[in-house]
């Protein structure tokens, strides 16, 4: 536990929030304001790469939506959430998952594996070294055992808007009225959003949680992190996706 406590002010961000500290002291006797806002940044670098801070923000998010329930399902539609192609992969893969990619094919996996639906995979190419999201993730959902008969493809898609834009019309020429949404529980408002935009109303099934109903915390949780800065960063990155949803 101390040797954790003790690394964790020597990686970034901690140390980069040590060294504003440390900088805003020695300009105290040269320039009380500049140490101010010295200290004004570390005190925001710190806020935004703790724990607590990082799971209030993805908690709302997160647990905006309950589970739905699996009866009267017709299908399940995957959301791709990163790919990358130029790594070394097992046999029958044309590339790997990000971790919450991962999470959202496991559910939706085990949820077939559960019901039997068929799957509507939704993903493109984003950047050439992405690889296309939608073939990869079929690709895996194939070395585990799943029919080719069962994925449907949907790999034009470059964002969240566009994963619904281009799902609805294969749904509706399937005529699939309950489609099951699966994706990270921190993207799913606006995920679900996005959908009814597009006239399709799903049944959210939420993948992936980055926080707990309630706070579980260490003394650790108060020294700034990475992943609890990447989470900060997750959350304010949806919270302004859906501020510009609710704009257009």
């Amino acid at each position: 536990y101390l040797i954790k406590f003790l690394y964790s002010w020597v990686l970034p961000p901690a140390c980069f929030v040590a060294t504003l500290v440390w900088l805003g002291w020695r300009l105290w006797r040269r320039s009380r304001r500049l140490a101010g806002v010295t200290w004004m940044l570390a005190l925001l670098l710190y806020a935004v790469s703790i724990v607590p801070v990082s799971e209030w923000l993805l908690r709302d998010l997160e647990y905006r939506y309950p589970t739905a329930a699996v009866a009267g399902a017709d299908v399940i539609v995957l959301l791709g959430g990163g790919t990358m192609r130029d790594t070394p992969v097992l046999p029958g893969w044309s590339g790997q998952l990000h971790d919450a990619a991962a999470q959202r094919l496991m559910a939706a996996y085990v949820l077939h594996r559960q019901t039997g639906l068929p799957l509507l995979v939704s993903g493109g190419e984003v950047f050439t070294e992405y690889g296309r999201e939608a073939v990869i993730m079929k690709d895996i959902l194939v070395s585990f055992g799943v029919s080719t008969d069962k994925i449907i493809l949907e790999d034009r898609s470059l964002n969240t808007a566009e994963n619904a834009k281009f799902s609805a019309p294969l749904l509706r020429a399937r005529e699939f009225r309950r489609p099951l949404l699966v994706t990270s529980a921190f993207h799913m408002p606006r995920s679900v959003a996005e959908f009814q935009r597009f006239g399709i109303s799903v049944a959210p099934y939420p993948a992936g949680f980055y926080s707990g109903r309630r706070y579980h915390g260490t003394l650790l949780d108060w020294v700034p992190q990475a992943p609890a800065l990447r989470g900060t960063s997750i959350a304010l990155k949806e919270y302004l996706g859906l501020a510009a949803l609710a704009v257009r």
